[in-house]
């Protein structure tokens, strides 16, 4: 009877053992979380060899070290260890703390000895490279990778760390090789593989591109040679890099992860692409209403209106009104469409709410102010309300009309950013007056696209406001050369170089001046324009784009001398 008894609370003892041993982390994790540690370290300790061992130990790590005990963490260590010699969560953790103490010989045994407890596995020699390789400690990084190879007979496992330990010591090429291979086992690592790979000099980038170009086209290696595009300024490469992906899921999210980056860069022309693609493999509402916005953005409003019709909007008036009117109203204002979308506007009213009409109202202004016609404009400023005065359409207005003090303020305060407002606030920004008609007057003819009127209007206003000459001919240089009046741009480059040579346009007049040389095949003259701007101005930011050119132009004269 006695043994039955004994044997009976044996085996209750065992089966309340993980009940203790649960309460006991459950306990250890509220201490912890309430920033006791030194009260939670007991209670973590008494479950190390529970079935929440493995949990329970990293929460002993996490205190340990905010205590500054993490010696005290070795001694359980060992235990674990012998338990469980080839066990990664806690030989990560030994070379973790080895390394924060300073111990190096003794992390240097650790590391071995994980080796010979796991000699197929990739994790010791993973784990001690990543750490090396965070400590600026390359070679070392390096000779650790090799011994992984030679004990295993692949880089298997290891080539992120290949990757990395490449990048360090600036083989790039292999680098990227590296850096393929590992996608293709672990392709969220494509941010890791960008961020790596960055510093690549130019003349390298080619090579690196047809590295992750190369078939078969895989997904992961794809958008991280797009994101490393995106770093290097060469958006459009980075959609190039992705567009031609099969349609399907992964591909899908691809397009979409590079929209948001280009979204959020402000490549709105490389957005609108990967949107449109994406909508099109996964047709959905949002996905067009964003492409339209990209699109917009992007100064491609046709390309807006054709993505969101409204006869595929549905019935659903309230939600037209909040989501579709907006995006069409501004398209139709941007493409001079402005009755029709005044009258959008007007056949939707009821359902907009106050802020939302406001906003629109100003947008059919801002449509009547794109084509010059203010009357018009103040007319739909009206209904806005007083709120419309301070807006960056009454700011625009003011600019037409010459009154430069109130444009400076409402133009800088506005909401919108095209390349237009640029120009316009670098303009104003140059000029001291507060009032310049002439100056207004040539914005006004650009706003009704006559480029004609608009760059005789900027000469003109050149010299009525002779502290802003160099831009405002520059702008009317600009001008000419779009309409690829060459000679009329040529001789306001010349004035600018000849009356105001110490002006911020000056270089920029030069390098301009030696392109239309160039646009001429005129090399030789192109070539004395740019070293003489090269020489005169070697404190322009424009200098790297004259040696561009001046390679290009020196290239075209031995090929005309071999064609002769």
């Amino acid at each position: 009877m006695l043994t039955v008894e004994l044997l009976a609370g044996a085996v209750a003892s065992a089966q309340s053992r993980p009940v203790a041993d649960s309460v006991a982390f459950m306990k250890a994790l509220q201490l912890e979380s309430d920033g006791r540690y030194r009260e939670a370290a007991p209670y973590y300790r008494a479950t190390l060899f529970g079935a929440d061992g493995q949990n329970a130990f990293l929460g002993l790590e996490r205190v340990y070290a905010e205590l500054g005990w993490t010696d005290s963490l070795l001694a359980p260590l060992d235990s674990l260890l012998r338990l469980r010699p080839a066990d990664p969560i806690y030989r990560s953790a030994q070379l973790r703390s080895l390394q924060s103490l300073g111990r190096e010989a003794e992390l240097r045994i650790a590391f071995d000895d994980w080796t010979r407890a796991a000699p197929s596995d990739a994790a010791p020699y993973r784990e001690y490279a990543r750490m090396l390789l965070q400590r600026n400690r390359s070679s070392l990084a390096d000779s650790v990778v090799a011994q992984g190879k030679r004990a295993m007979g692949s880089i298997r496992g290891l080539e992120s760390e290949v990757a990395q330990v490449r990048a360090s010591t600036g083989d790039w090429i292999e680098s990227a090789r590296a850096w393929r291979m590992a996608l293709a086992f672990s392709p969220e690592l494509d941010q890791a593989a960008a961020y790596s790979l960055m510093p690549i000099p130019s003349a390298t980038r080619d090579s690196v591109r047809n590295i992750f170009l190369a078939p078969p086209a895989a997904v992961a290696s794809r958008l991280a040679l797009a994101r490393l595009e995106m770093t290097w300024g060469a958006a459009a490469n980075g959609w190039r890099a992705l567009r031609d992906l099969p349609p399907d899921s992964t591909s899908v999210d691809a397009w979409i992860d590079f929209a948001e980056r280009a979204e959020s860069d402000g490549q709105w022309a490389m957005a609108r692409d990967a949107l449109i693609a994406a909508g099109k493999a996964r047709p959905s509402a949002a996905l067009s209403l964003r492409a339209a916005s990209a699109a917009l953005n992007a100064g491609d409003a046709n390309t807006a209106l054709l993505l969101i019709p409204l006869s595929g909007a549905g019935t659903d008036s309230a939600r037209i009104a909040r989501l579709y009117v907006p995006l069409h109203v501004r398209a139709l204002a941007t493409v001079g469409r402005v009755d029709e979308a005044q009258s959008l506007a007007a056949s939707f009213n009821r359902w907009l709410v106050p802020a939302l009409r406001s906003s629109i109202t100003r947008t059919v202004a801002w449509g009547w102010v794109r084509r010059g016609d203010t009357d018009r404009a103040r007319q739909a400023l009206a209904a806005v309300g007083p709120e419309a005065d301070s807006s960056d359409t009454a700011g625009w207005l003011a600019l037409y009309e010459g009154d430069l003090r109130t444009a400076r303020h409402l133009l800088r305060t506005g909401t919108e950013s095209t390349p237009e407002l640029a120009l316009a606030l670098g303009t104003v920004a140059r000029i001291k007056v507060d009032r310049a008609p002439e100056v207004g007057a040539a914005f006004l003819a650009l706003a009704r696209a006559d480029t004609i009127a608009a760059a005789a209007g900027f000469v003109a206003a050149a010299a009525a406001t002779p502290d802003a000459a160099s831009t405002l001919m520059s702008i009317a240089a600009q001008l000419y050369v779009a309409r690829k009046d060459d000679p009329r741009a040529i001789m306001l480059w010349s004035r600018i170089l000849d009356q105001l040579p110490q002006s911020a346009e000056a270089p920029e007049a030069e390098l301009d001046w030696a392109r239309a040389l160039l646009r001429k095949k005129d090399a030789p003259a192109a070539i004395a324009k740019l070293e003489h701007m090269i020489l005169n101005y070697p404190q322009s930011a424009l200098l790297p784009q004259a040696r561009r050119e001046l390679d290009l132009a020196k290239r075209i004269i031995p090929a005309a001398d071999a064609a002769h």
